[in-house]
């Protein structure tokens, strides 16, 4: 297949979806690349090789750089930069390989995330229109260690791509409060890089507006079960970069 685009993700420990991630970029591209945590101890590098897809295993300095690296490995300028745990539909699929795309614009995609089996339609999650497709001559990620954000020195404009994103990003509240707990640490850490310190308001009243956004503010009281799991779990995110950021200095 000819492509003028390539395909970049980072995964450590994916196997769960990294197949169904890869499947649906081959619509689109043959050049994939999977730059994975080298601490990886799953059948994510085994199964993303036997689907064609080209490895490198890279020890973590953190979301952008790991990132920034897989895109310096691509064969094309055009990047798709979807997550492991993301699977692009054919609606978008088609809509991407008909593109003609411009290095004035940068285009975005619908991103729908599930717990477990639902898709999300609320708590500020649906619709979620993010970058995923650049140039790499004029866009790069910026240095963040997590909360990572495309960067250009030319200003761009933005373009919607129709379709979406399948994102299974929480297997279960269990898979949720693990990952919530990894992104807290790693907030916390960027705290300290970056030597400043969360505003007295957010320290005492962050977690508790974050639940009351999520639920109330956002909805998420519409998405019934999930919408509260969601809600709790975004206040225990919020009280944890506290805690890991203070319990350090």
């Amino acid at each position: 297949m000819s492509s003028i685009y390539s395909a970049v993700i980072i995964a450590k420990n994916e196997a769960y979806t990294i197949a169904k991630c890869i499947l649906a970029l081959k619509k689109i591209t043959i050049d994939i690349i999977i730059v994975l945590d080298d601490r990886s101890d799953d059948q994510t590098e085994s199964i993303a090789l036997s689907q064609g897809a080209k490895v490198y295993k890279k020890p973590w300095e953190g979301y952008s750089k790991n990132k920034n690296f897989g895109v310096e490995k691509a064969e094309n300028d055009w990047i798709i930069c979807v997550d492991a745990d993301e699977v692009i539909d054919d609606t978008l699929a088609v809509n991407i390989k008909h593109l003609i795309p411009s290095t004035d614009s940068v285009y975005l995609m619908n991103i729908q995330t599930y717990l477990g089996n639902y898709p999300v339609r609320y708590c500020g999650w649906f619709p979620d229109w993010n970058i995923r497709l650049f140039n790499k001559n004029v866009m790069r990620w910026n240095e963040n260690y997590v909360h990572e954000k495309l960067v250009s020195d030319v200003s761009l404009k933005c373009v919607k791509i129709q379709g979406k994103i399948d994102h299974f990003s929480f297997r279960d509240e269990a898979h949720m409060k693990i990952k919530y707990d990894y992104y807290a640490r790693l907030r916390a850490e960027e705290w300290r890089k970056a030597q400043k310190s969360p505003p007295l308001i957010k320290k005492y009243f962050g977690p508790y507006f974050r639940f009351f956004r999520t639920y109330f503010l956002k909805l998420g009281i519409l998405d019934g079960k999930a919408g509260l799991t969601i809600a709790k779990n975004e206040f225990h995110l919020k009280k944890d970069e506290l805690k890991y950021f203070y319990q350090k200095k």
